[in-house]
């Protein structure tokens, strides 16, 4: 979520209400039951939270929600999925390398399919924020891309992890894919528990993360 063509696109993107995942992933439900508790995790931030499926699983569980994105048109879209099913959120439009909020500010914090768009530079800055955010004891989830991803298969180079998309509906965004777990400890964490998640899609392309959790 750091680079200006990225933002464009995305911006695109949700004024014309595609990536707009009417459903939770069900991965992420998975491990958001797996790994935390309203009691224990009161207070998360939703970092990146696209069409909102997934931050609604965390409203309605008890959770309370501080939401960033990139675009303002999704969080009119989602501002107004919220009121319509009696549910509220704090949403901001945030684009900076630093966070706007105080040191242990949250117990949990969501980056699902999100990390990806960044360099490394400013993946690692995004890595170092969210841990000064991030309570002791407190828990984060997240995804980056894997090798063998659509993502990954349908970009051009630009060194071993960053890449430039030519899927059309993302021309020109940088992205970031991951080869081997240890690729992804050494820039989040070497604790982290680590797993592949992968799902095919049309014909004989694939969804393919890591996926990450860590403990402050």
């Amino acid at each position: 979520m750091s680079h200006n063509v990225n933002e464009s696109v995305w911006d695109k993107l949700y004024q014309q209400k595609q990536s707009l995942l009417k459903y939770p992933d069900s991965t992420f439900v998975t491990l958001l039951n797996r790994y935390t508790s309203v009691e224990a995790h009161p207070s998360v931030l939703d970092y990146g939270f696209g069409g909102g499926a997934n931050m609604r699983v965390m409203l309605r569980r008890g959770h309370k929600v501080t939401g960033i994105e990139i675009s303002d048109a999704v969080i009119e879209i989602n501002q107004q999925i919220l009121e319509d099913e009696s549910l509220e959120a704090e949403l901001f439009n945030i684009n900076s390398d630093v966070l706007p909020f105080k040191d242990n500010s949250f117990s949990f914090i969501n980056a699902w399919h999100v990390l990806g768009y960044n360099s490394m530079r400013s993946l690692d800055k995004r890595i170092q924020e969210f841990k000064r955010v991030l309570k002791p004891g407190g828990k984060m989830l997240g995804t980056v891309p894997a090798y063998g991803d659509v993502s990954h298969n349908s970009a051009k180079a630009l060194n071993e992890h960053e890449f430039e998309s030519q899927i059309s509906s993302q021309k020109g965004a940088k992205i970031l894919c991951f080869p081997c777990e240890n690729s992804v400890k050494n820039i989040v964490d070497e604790s982290i528990d680590i797993g592949l998640m992968q799902s095919p899609l049309l014909g004989e392309t694939y969804s393919r993360h890591w996926v990450f959790h860590y403990e402050k």
